[in-house]
């Protein structure tokens, strides 16, 4: 089992760090929505400064998927110089 916190492109909001925090717990996405807005305005916004911190710092899901499984964008490979005159032509 994966043990990274994550945040998500689908079913996203502003960021998908509530997203990403209810797919790794398996929760409904507007129950952690709602709990989220309870605890910002029980504590008097320190709620949002966590999300900001948190949607700075959290990956994706599909980019730690991509690294893990190698499904990534292909990498590009590092060509060698070719010198002006190299005596192949003329």
């Amino acid at each position: 089992m994966n043990s990274k916190f994550y945040k998500m492109r689908r079913n996203r909001m502003i960021s998908g760090v509530l997203a990403g925090l209810s797919d790794k717990w398996n929760f409904d996405v507007t129950l952690v929505r709602f709990l989220f807005a309870i605890f910002t305005v029980a504590n008097f916004g320190i709620g949002v400064i966590i999300y900001i911190i948190l949607a700075s710092i959290l990956p994706t899901k599909e980019d730690i998927e991509a690294e893990m499984y190698g499904t990534g964008p292909r990498k590009r490979k590092e060509a060698q110089a070719i010198e002006e005159n190299d005596g192949w032509f003329w």
